[in-house]
């Protein structure tokens, strides 16, 4: 029977990405990020749901999310589920899922004139006024534009 692991995550990252090395030296970067839910009760009031998800980036990606991924951030991951398993300290089996990421969508950052702003506290500057130089060259009606 064919499988298949897709997994698509927007949210904010929740740590700075922690960046090691495997032996054979490729770079392993290791982050969480949060996803935000809103949704409605039967009773019309609103609820929030949180879901952390961990998520593991290998090789030039790695070193892509040290340099540019910081708490905070909005991002978009793109990746395949794995399943981690180790043993406690106290020998318990103990497993929990990753994303192992395959693609990564930095988000644009919010800006600090949103729809928010006070239209009072925006200055205005002057535009200056477009005129067409005396020596620019007319075009004849069948030449190409470029």
């Amino acid at each position: 029977m064919a499988s298949f692991s897709k997994v698509i995550l927007m949210g904010n990252v929740t740590r700075d990405p922690e960046v090691r090395f495997a032996p054979s030296g490729t770079p392993i970067a290791g982050f969480g990020v949060g996803i935000n839910r809103r949704y409605k009760l039967a009773d019309g009031s609103p609820k929030d749901e949180a879901c952390f998800v961990d998520i593991t980036f290998f090789g030039k990606q790695a070193e892509i999310c040290q340099n540019y991924v910081h708490k905070g951030d909005s991002i978009l991951v793109e990746g395949r589920l794995k399943q981690d398993t180790w043993e406690s300290k106290d020998g318990q089996k103990r497993s929990k899922l990753v994303v192992i990421g395959e693609r990564l969508h930095l988000m644009p950052k919010k800006s600090s004139k949103g729809p928010d702003v006070d239209e009072d506290s925006v200055s205005e500057t002057p535009v200056e006024e477009y005129t067409p130089s005396t020596k620019t060259k007319k075009k004849k009606a069948d030449e190409i534009p470029f």
